[in-house]
């Protein structure tokens, strides 16, 4: 139940970023959950290598096509801060170094920013290509896509 509720933490925020809000409602699941989870969540955390470059969880995302439109859909601020980030790590790790300790990225402030907006846009995927095929309107694949249908080309093949 406690580890759920850490996974949870910040899923249903109007703004899908870090906020106080998301880190204290972080500091409160982290207090309920065991404390050898806790102690092993954070050892875990500070062994991998993104923390020492200053990168947080939600920065190490593989970038596919739900990523992409997550990152877009992030405020400014977020993401300049976001690519700023990714910009230091990527110097830091080609020179072979790390960030000296003060800097390095904080466990109780490394939340979920960008999970929750991945998931969403997932889940709006999911429904539209349900809605898709419920209504007949599915795209056609192959070599005559939707460009060969505006062309009219798939029409001149069926005659």
């Amino acid at each position: 139940m406690a580890l759920r509720k850490l996974c949870q933490v910040g899923i249903g925020s109007s703004r899908n970023y870090c906020t106080a809000a998301k880190i204290e409602a972080r500091k409160e699941a982290l207090a309920t959950s065991p404390q050898w989870l806790v102690g092993l969540s954070r050892w875990a955390y500070y062994k991998s290598y993104f923390p020492t470059l200053g990168l947080m969880r939600d920065d190490c995302l593989y970038v596919d096509k739900y990523v992409k439109e997550a990152v877009e859909r992030l405020p400014n601020d977020v993401k300049v801060a976001r690519e700023f980030r990714m910009s230091r790590a990527l110097i830091l790790s080609h020179s072979k170094e790390i960030l000296p300790k003060e800097e390095w990225t904080n466990y109780d402030e490394d939340v979920d920013y960008l999970s929750p907006i991945v998931e969403k846009v997932k889940d709006e995927h999911r429904l539209r290509k349900i809605l898709d095929e419920k209504n007949g309107t599915r795209k056609t694949q192959g070599i005559f896509g939707t460009i060969g249908q505006l062309l009219g080309l798939q029409k001149t093949l069926d005659k």
